[in-house]
């Protein structure tokens, strides 16, 4: 019998597993659904939080732990437990400085249970609402003291999450230079780019490769198989022992030269990675 059982596969969620528009592609979900039938172990390595990813936790055939808040922890939908937790140590004097600092940006706090949204912005509610997520208004003196991950954003355009990935030259300055001087005046923290119009901030020692190599460890994988699109995957490709990107992930990524490129995201990325293990990877048992 053919078999993946020496592997864990981990998947990006945006712009990876699923297209532009945020659907997922029908071949994606086919391909994944033999992977695991042969004994492979799959998941999402995500920035998403816990309330984000749960309007598709029946939809994407995991059998793992997912990896969310960019590898701040894994969580169990199952059990509604999480593991691996990196807390960031900073409290709310952290969310009065990047108010203070970048007074043009939306600061949220993304915890386990909500969203807790700091300063009122008519569109971001509106957003939270089409993709059922539950997200709460509040000033910073009621946003929780201790969390994964905070996030900052332009303002909000629409319901869809591609808006984040469209920009000017001069918007995609202007987050480069708040993502390096967060870096500069925070050294503890990791300020990474989830999309153009995104900047994801959790510890430093917390990362999506880290945590995609020790629940492989958990699990007992030998091999490790990742794939993403963006800035905030370079350390999971980094780790992987495979590691592939769509060919229409950044450009800033594919500079990097950490990957393997496949069809691109709306194509079904996740299928041509299951389809290049198919041909390079099966194990006979």
């Amino acid at each position: 019998m053919l078999n993946y059982t020496d592997i864990l596969l981990v998947s990006d969620f945006d712009r990876t597993l699923t297209a532009p528009d945020s659907s997922i592609p029908t071949a994606n979900l086919e391909a994944i659904r033999r992977f695991t039938d042969r004994g492979g172990l799959f998941t999402v390595g995500t920035g998403r939080s816990v309330p984000m990813y749960r309007p598709y936790r029946e939809i994407i055939p995991t059998n793992a732990p997912l990896i969310l808040y960019n590898g701040a922890a894994a969580y169990d939908y199952d059990t509604e437990t999480l593991s691996g937790t990196v807390w960031m140590p900073t409290g709310r004097e952290l969310l009065e400085y990047l108010l203070d600092a970048f007074p043009d940006l939306l600061l949220e706090v993304q915890g386990v249970d909500a969203h807790y949204l700091i300063g009122e912005d008519p569109g971001r509610e509106a957003f939270y609402r089409a993709q059922g997520v539950n997200a709460r208004t509040v000033p910073v003196t009621e946003a929780p003291e201790r969390y994964h991950k905070l996030a900052l954003f332009g303002r909000f355009a629409g319901n869809d999450v591609g808006q984040f990935y469209r920009g000017t030259p001069e918007e995609n300055a202007r987050f480069t230079a708040c993502q390096e001087r967060i870096m500069r005046d925070w050294p503890m923290l990791r300020a990474d780019r989830a999309a153009m119009k995104i900047i994801d901030l959790q510890d430093k020692r917390a990362g999506k490769g880290a945590a995609a190599r020790a629940l492989a460890k958990r699990l007992g994988r030998k091999c490790l198989v990742c794939a993403g699109d963006a800035m905030n995957d370079a350390s999971m490709l980094r780790e992987a022992d495979l590691a592939f990107a769509p060919a229409d992930c950044v450009p800033e990524l594919m500079a990097l030269g950490l990957c393997t490129l496949v069809r691109p995201c709306v194509e079904g990325s996740i299928a041509a990675v299951v389809e290049y293990l198919e041909a390079h990877c099966l194990q006979k048992v």
